[in-house]
């Protein structure tokens, strides 16, 4: 900036004393030294701080006008320092009007001159600026000119002090020499920085445009740069983008914050959410940091814009699986419960009714563990499919579990509204589903609660309509029922029994008792049968079919089937004789557990013979998970233990179950004992039976047997074991003294078989 003062100063200087060369008032003339040497300086010093106000100032007309000022000012007063620096033989005198005239021709052109010099990136603009200047210069000198007026006098005294035409010419030649000098200097030295300014800006525009945020610098509202990923967000080359306003890329409600952050001051500014307009119009979510540089030498302020659409797109989804079941799409509880919460709020309002229809399918975990998860994920879609289909768009379905559903509808008017759309709902469900190539039937139990009348709160609604469920439950499934005051009692003494049941074991509160298993052929005992029964404080014995099922439904059964077994070794491992123990193992039981390995350790703990333990289990283990209920019987079997098919005939396909494992014994169930001497077929499917265990090596037990008359039959028909309340009822003792034993075997004696008969 000095170097362009010097230029510009000194250029001024000797286009004035050049003119001054020219002035021929046919006298002699001289000029005084110091007042020329002062003419150079005030040009000099006078341009370089117009110079410096120009730059340092915003870019504004007052700080033009100011700056164009001192210009004018400092060439008026570098041209009339040079002609008072004028000595002649002379009176010179000047006419104030044009000296006013050209002070103000002078301050007028600089002004105008600095105003266009804001931007000088065009040829067209750098001449029109140096026109302005050049008539500033020319204007003033020529008007100033025109104010002198010369009257001849005394000769020149002091010429030592003087200069004189020759040596002025001198002077303004060295002067000009200085000047192009300086001027190639300072062309040298703007186009070294104006090089390192463009390989900084190289730099920075390849630096900016491997960012992935956009980038963008603006000075007075106008782009003056942006990067690459400014023109993929905005949908415009960067020719359409530098020179906008940036106002004109966000959206127009975004105009008054822009507006804020501008006048703020840089501490306050925190990165904020905008909207940036592209070419096409879209409003995209952005995020806004800016901070103020320098840049071109001069104060800009530099804009990051990150592109926030993949957040935004993200939250939604993250909102969306925060409330929706991921496999069916369905709203999930949070969500179903916000829906009944409106809903109520919405009843209080105009006193809409509601009904909330708790769904639970039947059969489906059979379907699940037989056909596999990926099955049982095809049918709950198509079972979220078929309900949707029964329903309006205001009710809402919703997943709550693994194969429960919550229904809200709403507004109701009647009960009987609700119960037809429950009845259509477990119709649907009724028929068939199609999971290639297969073809499965599955059914659903409703439990119904209404508002008013059943619950005014989301917690009391649904669990009226859980209560009305679990009733349906208890009857048989398959149905539906409308929640009634008195399923609380039976629930409040459901829930209450499942609590005691927990800490069951803890307070050794479960008993074992056994029954024997005789010979059919001598009497003599073989084995004992381990029931569980619960000698509850306050409620007695409590049956194994009341809270044996209530075991498995809450993930006890587990527990209490190791105890079974625990107990079963360590107390046959104390008997007399080698009796074998037989335990049941519920399906449950083997999908909870690992029986192999409970077993073992009973066994090892109390060094019973694996040969003396009995595992008895039913065909459900095997329609639940077939292949899973191999391997268990394999290891099983690996380890010595017995194993015996309990209830055989009562399944569904028990002669492929034969098939596919290889049992110890078979245990016929009582079922076909009572009808024993009523009808044939009794008799004919239990000798099918034996006929059939005999045939494939097996062992075959009747249970149930309480007639003297039902045991000669059995006897005839040529049964392996025997065992009921004929022979001995269970007891939590083994009743296994001589005297009893003597007594079963006397009820085999061939006499005793002829008065039986």
């Amino acid at each position: 900036m000095f170097v362009s003062a010097t230029v510009f100063g000194c250029g001024v200087w000797s286009l004035h004393f050049v003119a001054m060369l020219a002035f021929h008032p046919a006298l002699n003339i001289a000029y005084d030294l110091h007042a020329t040497y002062a003419s150079i300086v005030v040009s000099v010093i006078g341009t370089l701080l117009a110079f410096v106000l120009r730059h340092r100032l915003p870019s504004t007309s007052s700080a033009a006008i100011l700056a164009g000022t001192i210009l004018g000012l400092s060439i008026a007063g570098m041209h009339y320092l040079g002609v008072g620096a004028m000595q002649a033989s002379s009176l010179v005198s000047f006419d104030p009007t044009y000296v006013a005239l050209s002070i103000l021709l002078s301050i007028g052109f600089s002004t105008i001159a600095l105003m266009r010099a804001r931007t000088l990136a065009s040829m067209v603009r750098r001449f029109e600026v140096t026109t302005w200047l050049a008539l500033a210069i020319c204007g003033l000198h020529f008007t100033g000119m025109t104010a002198v007026t010369v009257t001849p006098m005394q000769p020149l005294e002091g010429a030592a002090l003087l200069l004189g035409s020759t040596h002025l010419g001198l002077a303004v030649g060295s002067v000009s020499l200085l000047v192009i000098c300086a001027g190639l200097v300072a062309l040298m030295l703007q186009h070294h920085l104006s090089q390192r300014s463009l390989n900084e800006m190289n730099r920075m525009r390849l630096l900016s445009d491997l960012a992935y945020e956009v980038l963008l610098i603006h000075r007075d509202g106008r782009v003056l740069e942006v990067n690459s990923a400014g023109t993929r967000l905005f949908g415009m080359p960067v020719e359409q983008i530098i020179g906008r306003p940036v106002l004109e890329l966000f959206a127009k409600s975004d105009a008054p914050a822009l507006t804020r952050r501008a006048a703020s001051r840089p501490e306050d500014l925190h990165p904020e959410e905008f909207e940036a307009r592209t070419a096409a119009g879209v409003l995209v979510p952005v995020e806004l940091s800016c901070r103020t540089i320098e840049f071109g030498g001069k104060p800009a302020t530099a804009v990051a814009l990150r592109d926030l659409s993949a957040l935004r797109r993200d939250e939604a989804r993250i909102r969306h699986l925060a409330l929706h079941d991921a496999l069916t799409d369905l709203p999930n509880r949070y969500l179903m419960e916000q829906r009944i919460a409106h809903a109520l709020d919405a009843s209080a309002m105009n006193g809409d009714g509601i009904a909330v229809i708790y769904l639970d399918l039947d059969r489906f975990k059979p379907i699940n563990d037989l056909y596999g998860h990926a099955a049982g994920d095809t049918l709950l879609v198509q079972v979220a499919k078929r309900l949707l289909s029964e329903l309006r768009p205001t009710d809402t379905l919703a997943r709550i579990g693994g194969d429960e559903f919550v229904v809200l509808l709403t507004p109701v008017a009647k009960p009987a509204y609700v119960a037809e759309i429950a009845t259509r709902l477990v119709e649907s469900l009724a028929r068939p589903f199609r999971l290639e190539p297969n073809v499965v039937k599955i059914g659903v139990s409703a439990g119904i609660a209404l508002h008013p009348d059943d619950g005014s709160t989301v917690e009391s609604l649904l669990r009226a309509a859980d209560t009305a469920l679990y009733r349906v439950k208890d009857e048989g499934r398959g149905g539906l029922r409308f929640f009634e005051p008195s399923m609380n009692a039976h629930l409040h003494a459901r829930r209450q029994l499942e609590q005691e049941l927990s800490g069951a074991i803890a307070r050794d509160e479960l008993r074992l008792y056994y029954q024997p298993l005789v010979n059919a052929n001598t009497g003599e005992i073989e084995s004992f049968e381990a029931l569980i029964r619960w000698q509850h404080p306050m409620r007695g014995l409590v049956s194994p079919a009341e809270f044996i099922p209530l075991a498995e439904q809450t993930n006890l059964i587990a527990s209490i089937g190791q105890w079974v077994i625990e107990t079963a070794c360590a107390e046959a491992a104390s008997w007399p004789k080698p009796w074998r123990v037989s335990v049941n193992v519920s399906p449950s039981q083997f999908r909870q557990s690992d029986v192999p390995a409970i077993a073992a350790a009973a066994l090892a703990r109390n060094a019973l013979a694996p040969n003396r333990l009995v595992v008895e289990i039913t065909e459900s283990v095997f329609i639940q998970d077939a292949t899973n209920a191999v391997d268990v019987l394999s290891r099983l079997r690996e380890q010595g233990i017995r194993l015996a098919l309990d209830d055989f005939g009562c399944g569904y396909s028990s002669l492929s179950y034969l098939q596919r494992f290889k049992f110890d014994k078979l245990k016929i169930d009582q079922s076909f004992v009572r009808r024993l001497g009523q009808n044939t077929d009794a008799l004919t499917i239990i000798g099918a039976i034996v006929n059939l265990g005999h045939n494939l090596g097996l062992q075959v037990t009747v249970e149930g047997v309480e007639t003297a008359a039902q045991l000669a039959i059995l006897r005839e028909l040529g049964c392996d074991q025997v065992q009921g309340y004929l022979f001995a009822k269970p007891a939590p003792i083994i009743l296994a003294s001589d005297l009893e034993q003597a007594r079963l075997r006397a009820m085999f004696h061939d006499p005793v078989k002829r008065a039986y008969a």
